[in-house]
Formats: C-alpha cells, sequence, structure tokens
C-alpha cells in the first residue's frame, strides 16, 4: 500500500512544528504524498483554528513546498474546514479557494445560546460535560443527535471532497460513560448520515489520530460504522491527522487491517493524476 496522509496540521493552527518539518519525516518514513489540511479560519476567535490574517502565508507556503519538493515527493494543499451552523458563507467562501487541491470537511464546534459562545464538542472531558448539562439539560441522545445532523448539514452546505473524522463526538466517551454505540438511537442516527454521504459523495476517512493521541480505543468511524459504508459501496481512504512529524504514520497499519476485517479492498488517494482508488494488499 502506497503510503500517504492528507491530514496534517502544523503550528499555523494547532500542530506541532513547521511545515517542512513534515515533509523531511514523510521522506524519512517512505511516504509517496503528503497533504497539508491546516484548520482553515472560523468567524468566531478560537486558538485551533488559524487566524484569517494567517490564511495567504498559509497557501504561500504549502505551494513553496510543492516547488521545492518536486519529484521527491507529492505534496496537496487542502484545508479542514468546519460547519458553523449559525455562519455558513465564510466557510463556504473558503471551500471555494481555487488554490485547494482538495477539502476536508469536519464539525468541531457548538454554538452555546446559554453562554453565548462556540464550545469545541473533542475539546477535554470538562468542557464536553458543560455542553451537555448546560445546553442540552443532560440529555445525551438529544446533543449526539444533533451532532449528526449538523454533519448532515455539513455535507449539504460544503460538499467537502473529504469527510473528517466521522463519529468524532465519540472521543469523550471513554468506556460508554455517556452511551452506548450498541444502542438503537445511536446507531439510528449514524445511519441518517448514510443517505447524505451517497448524495454528497465525499470520502470517508479512516482516522488514527484518536489512537495516536492517546483519546480512543477505536479508530474514526467505529468498525461497525465503517461495516455500514462498505455495505453502500462509500469510498474511503486511511489518514492519522497528524498534530507532529512523528505521528505521520500512526497507526496506518492498524487501520489497514480494520478495513479489510469489515470488507474493504482499497482506499482512494491524490496522485498527480487525480483521485485513484488503490488496492490494499
Amino acid at each position: 500500500m502506497l503510503k500517504t496522509n492528507y491530514h496534517t496540521h502544523y503550528s499555523i493552527c494547532d500542530g506541532k512544528g513547521e511545515a517542512e518539518e513534515y515533509v523531511v519525516a514523510a521522506l524519512q518514513k517512505g511516504f509517496t504524498a503528503l497533504g497539508f489540511s491546516s484548520h482553515a479560519p472560523v468567524p468566531f476567535e478560537n486558538p485551533t483554528n488559524m487566524n484569517q490574517e494567517d490564511l495567504p502565508k498559509y497557501l504561500k507556503t504549502i505551494q513553496t513546498l510543492k516547488s521545492q519538493y518536486q519529484g521527491k515527493l507529492e505534496i496537496y494543499l487542502g484545508l479542514e474546514i468546519d460547519h458553523i451552523h449559525e455562519h455558513p458563507e465564510p466557510q463556504k467562501q473558503l471551500i471555494a479557494l481555487p488554490e485547494l487541491d482538495y477539502s476536508i470537511g469536519s464539525f468541531h464546534c457548538m454554538w452555546s445560546p446559554k453562554r453565548k459562545e462556540y464550545r469545541e464538542i473533542d475539546s477535554t472531558p470538562e468542557i464536553f460535560r458543560a455542553i451537555l448539562d448546560e445546553d442540552f439539560g443532560g440529555n445525551i441522545r438529544q446533543f449526539v443527535e444533533r451532532y449528526y445532523q449538523y454533519l448532515a448539514e455539513l455535507l449539504e452546505t460544503l460538499q467537502p471532497t473529504i469527510l473528517g473524522h466521522f463519529d468524532l463526538i465519540k472521543k469523550n466517551n471513554p468506556d460508554t460513560l455517556y452511551f452506548k454505540e450498541t444502542e438503537p438511537w445511536y446507531q439510528q442516527a449514524v445511519r441518517d448520515m448514510l443517505p447524505y454521504i451517497r448524495k454528497y459523495e465525499p470520502i470517508v476517512e479512516v482516522n488514527t489520530g484518536g489512537i495516536a493521541r492517546g483519546k480512543t480505543k477505536e479508530v474514526y468511524p467505529s468498525p461497525w460504522i465503517l461495516y455500514e459504508l462498505r455495505k453502500e459501496d462509500i469510498p474511503i481512504m486511511i489518514n492519522t491527522d497528524a498534530h507532529t512529524p512523528d505521528l505521520l504514520d500512526a497507526f496506518m497499519e492498524e487501520a489497514s487491517y480494520i478495513v479489510k476485517d469489515v470488507g474493504y479492498r482499497k482506499v482512494w488517494n491524490l496522485t498527480s493524476k487525480g483521485w485513484i482508488a488503490q488496492p490494499l494488499d
């Protein structure tokens, strides 16, 4: 299997190290392609995302690296773009940037009417609990269903190339603290996403970042969800969501075993010839 990763963050957003450090690491690890996907600006202050004034610098940095390493490593310019339910237009403008080779659509931030601020659903366990209690009256089902509703809205609004970490809502649910994925209501919330995926045709990433950073015991999405996606013949890819150069290839091999176990035989990669389906064996 070709060694590639298209979900990469460096210090211009919430990653560590400079962009070229990731390129050097990719070459050392035998990668054939590396895509950068820093967190795009959002219309409110948030330390995870790059500042709006840094966007031109980001675009230029990756374009420069493309030229410098031409013939040594395929480098691609992407953005991880948040769906902001209350302010979709700025995000739609970002996803239409002509410089981009691809986009990752993700949902991280939820508006709190009580606090009048956005909070990240995948932040600390304390913030997750505060969102649950203050904005959903402790009703985890309403919280989770809202997340998947917004994820469906993301596909409809942004139509990204890639759907990022499908079930991120599970990050702060260690040892089924709040819900079980076997519960019918949870599985229905997931299945309600499938018509949107079929309609807007994103590539769904199998994301190893939660495991690599010790936040989850499984990839995003969980294997049972991957099985549902495979039944619908929905294309997938493997990404590591790297925030440090050393984790560029974290748990890639394990992820390939997981996707083969649920019946996938190919993953998608971006190459100089466009998107291709690459055999896993």
